[in-house]
This record gives C-alpha cells, structure tokens and sequence, in this order.
C-alpha cells in the first residue's frame, strides 16, 4: 500500500524529530520533500501509535526520546529487519536509517508495519460496520478539500479496489462520498444500526478522488518536479498518468471528475503548475 519512499520518509521524520535541536514544520516537510499538510499527517499517525510529539514556544517540534512503542516480539523484530534489507536493499538511506536509530531490534519500529499496521485497523474497524451495517464516526479527517480537519458521522458502503478509499454515506451532507484512509485519525465504532441504505451507492471516484457526478473532464498538466513529487505524495494514483518530459518538467494527462482539485493545484503551487 505503501511505497518504499514512504516508509523511509516514515523512519526520517522520526530520526529528525529526535535529533537537536527541535524543527518547524517548514523545515521538516522540506526535509522530507513533502507538502507541510502532509508533513502534519505524519506526525498524526505518530501520536495516535504512542509518540509524543512536542511542540515549544516557537512553534517547533521535537519527539520524546523514551516514548517508542513496543508493538513487536523479538522473532517479530527479526523478521522487519530481514524485511527491510530486503526490500530496499540498494538504497543507500536504509544504513543510514539504522545507525540513526539506536537498535532498531529494541525499539521494534519499523515504517512499514507502523503505517500499514495503522490502516490495517482502520480497515478491520469498517469492515465490521460494513458486515453488521452500522454507522461509525470518522475521527479527525483532514478533508482537502475544505482544509479543515473535523469527525465526519458515516455510514459505510464499501473501498476502492486498492483500499485508498472508503466510500460512505455521510448524514450532514445526504451524500455519498469518498474517504481517503490516510487522511482519517482514527474510528469509532457505533451501536446505531444504518439508517439510509437504500441511498447507499458505490461510486468510482477519480484521481483525486473525486466522485463520478456525471461529468468529465480532460485535463493535461505541466508540473515542476516539485510539483510532481507533492502530487504523488497527496495523490497516490495519479502515479499511472505522469510522464516525464525530455525539458525536466512533468504531465499529467487524465480524465477527472471535477475540475475544482485542478484549479486548486494550480493556484497552491503558483509558477509550477499550468495548464499544457
């Protein structure tokens, strides 16, 4: 579900917030080429598997050093690290990584497990309100869209094939939408029964996960490599639709759904995102 990126990127966020001095957002999401809103979702994830981020007087943040969760047994540990030498044998951060993570074998931390550990659960936690058909309440999803971050009362339907996606009926709106897991903290479980099935439908969202409202749009982008790399970073499945151009600059050719997430790229990344 993940890339090899990403669980590097997971293991690099937890070595800076550890080493002095304490770092701004900007900073980290810098370092880790990554948008400041998602550089937020990964400290998220940290806080809700027992990390405590701090954050000082000047806005900067810093990880208590002796607060590594212990979620893995020895053999467990074993395997991980057969996993990610591996896995990404030939790049040269893994080493890095480990020397900068005093006895990874202790603290039993591996990217990999710690992000698809957490939307494991988030998975099996829907599946069983999807089996009994109940409704559960979304904990602090981080709606692009709106760029806000609120609980969402829903009642679910099903995932995209992938399981980037969940698709729901949503009581305040009366509709049925699209919800990423990784913009989702966490769920909770209801005893009220679905009250609305017969309004349940699954949608195909696009990219940008978008639902399919009737209408399509053409769209052809020319993007800077930093545009590109904070487009696959947020939006995972456009990926298939970039092409590299001989001038150092990417397109992304695709069929969405809306043009409001396109509009939106182009004005959050003035000068480095146009049409083509």
């Amino acid at each position: 579900m993940f890339n090899q990126n990403r669980i590097l990127r997971v293991f690099k966020l937890i070595t800076l917030l550890k080493t002095f001095p304490a770092k701004s957002i900007k900073r980290l999401a810098s370092t880790l080429e990554i948008s400041e809103r998602s550089c937020y979702r990964y400290m998220d994830l940290l806080y809700e598997l027992g990390f405590e981020v701090i954050k000082d007087d000047n806005n900067k943040f810093s990880l208590k050093a002796d607060q590594i969760v212990d979620p893995f047994t020895k053999e467990e540990s074993h395997l991980i690290q057969e996993v990610l030498t591996v896995t990404v044998r030939n790049n040269p951060l893994v080493d890095s990584i480990k020397s900068k993570l005093p006895s990874l074998e202790e603290s039993n931390i591996l990217a990999t497990y710690i992000v698809n550990g957490h939307l494991s659960k988030l998975v099996s936690q829907i599946n069983e309100a999807i089996s009994n058909k109940t409704q559960i309440i979304i904990k602090k999803y981080q709606s692009a869209n709106t760029e806000s971050v609120t609980d969402r009362l829903v009642e679910p339907i099903g995932f995209t094939h992938n399981y980037q996606y969940l698709c729901a009926y949503e009581l305040d709106s009366k509709q049925n939408k699209y919800f990423k897991l990784e913009r989702m903290g966490t769920i909770e479980n209801l005893t009220e029964i679905a009250k609305f099935p017969e309004l349940h439908k699954l949608l195909n969202p696009d990219v940008f996960g978008f639902n399919d409202s009737g209408e399509k749009f053409s769209v052809r982008l020319k993007l800077s490599m930093r545009a590109m790399l904070f487009l696959k970073d947020d939006y995972p499945a456009t990926v298939n639709f970039l092409m590299q151009q001989n001038d150092g600059f990417w397109v992304l050719e695709v069929e969405v759904n809306s043009l409001e997430p396109v509009h939106r790229l182009i004005r959050g990344l003035p000068g480095e995102v146009s049409f083509f």
